[in-house]
């Protein structure tokens, strides 16, 4: 079985930067970016990702 997983990639050194700015771990960011939380703050932080931080939506084929 083939699935597709969507997450959003940033440039380099992007997640830092927006550790600082939301005032997270790093984990919380890639988690967001990767759709793997679904909250207030994930949710803010997919959004900037793409606003201001030159994020692409993007996907990838897993099999299962």
């Amino acid at each position: 079985m083939v699935r597709r997983k969507k997450f959003i990639q940033v440039p380099h050194g992007s997640v830092d930067k927006m550790c600082k700015a939301f005032r997270c771990k790093k984990t919380a960011v890639y988690d967001a970016l990767n759709y793997t939380t679904d909250s207030e703050l994930a949710n803010l932080i997919r959004k900037n990702a793409i606003e201001n931080y030159g994020g692409v939506h993007t996907s990838k084929l897993i099999l299962t």
